[in-house]
């Protein structure tokens, strides 16, 4: 099968990292994602793409350079630069490179991001400070979300962070499949050192393995359920048109053919969704993937992702759900994950040359999806990005959220929430007889400790606006 002359391709892709104790000689994160674009080319074969290239697409990270292509693609002064805020999905990044490309605007795009936290992680503990390049101006475009990933009451009720609202999920997700809060716990376990297991093969992991005694966080979920963010990492991927690749020398078998992009971009908050175990956009977009994917990567910030996304997409729990070893163990920068993998999707694609992989990413707490299909084999149709967003929204249920109920309610999920391995906050999300979701709390010590060691689900409670009693 032949390729479109305009057919988008990766031709070069890397993932860079450091771990410098000494934060004056740890490079600052924009320099790595520059160090990855560079990796890159020489991955590529061509440093002439980096000079080539019109456009560069960056993830925002935790940095606040104002106008980053300065630093991560200093190459030239004209190059359009467009930043993707916090919020913002990084297949927007993919389809948006592919879709350049494909319809001519442009023939060589850069996309990459990156973060430095062990940096900052180490300078706080040193109290060396560092400081990153002074740049002049703003990026060409930037592109933010279109509404709130948390509400109000979220952040006032103790569910603002993210290791809270995925183990809700996951609570629900496992009452809905009969499963026990022990057994709940051992599927866990499982489903964390098969990751662990993985990472322990990819020489670009930030390092770790799967212990059953680290501290509880967000019960069912320990430290080591959630994404390590604390890593220096980077990605970097040109993407091209074929004609311009093989203007360009490139090997024939270094090419990685992008197949398929879909994303919603839907923005319903967790307490507003009727079914907190679903998701209707991975379903949706899972039903424009046509024909086998034999390599996986899904987005694995917390074990809900990967298992929502697992049941949603039809894919058997127990096959080999990542190439990395997931953002716990290979490391997850914040907002540059799914470039991470993507990444590593390209070496494993070469490597095993006609296959398919697919490579998944989600922006806050189940909010958004996004997935992108590659092989080295050409499409039969021209690349798509597709974006399913409408259909999400008439597929998604919701609730309307009362901030102020008294009286009775049934418990869709919950969670108990530790610090330093005390319980200290208990929280459930209840239905009310009205229709109406409630988000309620309690410290009492009693109730907790009932809560991460019966099933809660489906328990009456007595809410009082933001708080609540065991009825």
């Amino acid at each position: 099968m032949s390729a479109d002359s305009n057919a988008p391709v990766i031709v070069g892709a890397a993932a860079v990292q450091q771990r410098v104790d000494d934060p004056r000689a740890a490079l600052e994160p924009l320099a790595l994602v520059r160090s990855a674009f560079e990796a890159a080319a020489a991955d590529a074969g061509s440093t002439d793409l980096l000079d080539a290239a019109s456009v560069v697409l960056l993830t925002q990270g935790m940095w606040a350079t104002a106008n980053p292509a300065q630093v991560a693609a200093p190459w030239s002064r004209d190059i359009r630069s467009v930043v993707a805020d916090l919020g913002v999905l990084q297949q927007t990044l993919i389809d948006r490179a592919c879709t350049m490309v494909a319809s001519g605007e442009a023939e060589v795009v850069l996309v990459g991001g990156g973060e430095a936290k062990y940096r900052s992680l180490r300078s706080q503990i040193t109290g060396v400070p560092v400081a990153d390049t002074v740049t002049i101006g703003a990026p060409t475009e930037r592109i933010v979300p279109a509404a709130e990933i948390i509400t109000a009451a979220e952040i006032s009720r103790w569910l603002p962070v993210p290791a809270r609202q995925y183990a809700m999920i996951d609570t629900a997700l496992r009452a809905a499949e009969g499963l026990t809060p022990a057994e709940h716990i051992d599927m866990l376990a499982d489903l964390a050192q098969r990751f662990s297991d993985v990472a322990a093969g990819n020489p670009s992991a930030w390092g770790g393995t799967w212990r059953a005694d680290s501290p509880m966080l967000a019960w069912p979920y320990t430290k080591l359920h959630c994404s390590q963010w604390n890593v220096d990492q980077a990605a970097g991927i040109i993407v091209c048109s074929a004609s311009a690749a093989q203007g360009f020398g490139i090997a024939r078998d270094q090419w990685v053919f992008a197949h398929l992009g879909v994303e919603s971009n839907l923005m319903v908050p967790l307490s507003h969704r009727a079914e907190l175990h679903r998701s209707p956009a991975v379903a949706i977009a899972g039903r424009l993937v046509i024909g086998d994917v034999e390599h996986l990567d899904l987005y694995s910030c917390f074990p809900a992702a990967v298992r929502v996304q697992a049941a949603e997409l039809g894919i058997d729990p127990n096959r080999q759900l990542t190439v990395t070893g997931g953002m716990t163990f290979a490391g997850g920068p914040l907002n540059n994950y799914s470039l991470q993998s993507l990444v590593k999707m390209v070496e494993v694609l070469r490597a095993d040359p006609g296959s398919r992989g697919m490579v998944t990413n989600i922006s806050g707490m189940m909010t958004k999806f996004g997935l992108s299909v590659w092989s080295t084999t050409p499409p039969s149709n021209p690349f798509e990005a597709v974006d399913i967003t409408n259909e999400v929204r008439a597929a998604t249920g919701t609730v309307p959220f009362d901030p102020d109920h008294v009286g009775r309610a049934s418990v869709a999920s919950y969670t108990v929430v530790f610090d330093h391995g005390t319980p200290v906050q208990g929280i459930v999300l209840a239905d009310t007889r009205a229709g109406t979701r409630v988000l309620a709390t309690t410290s009492d010590r009693a109730v907790m400790a009932d809560m991460t060691t019966t099933d809660w689900c489906g328990r009456q409670i007595t809410a009082t606006g933001p708080t609540f009693t065991a009825a």
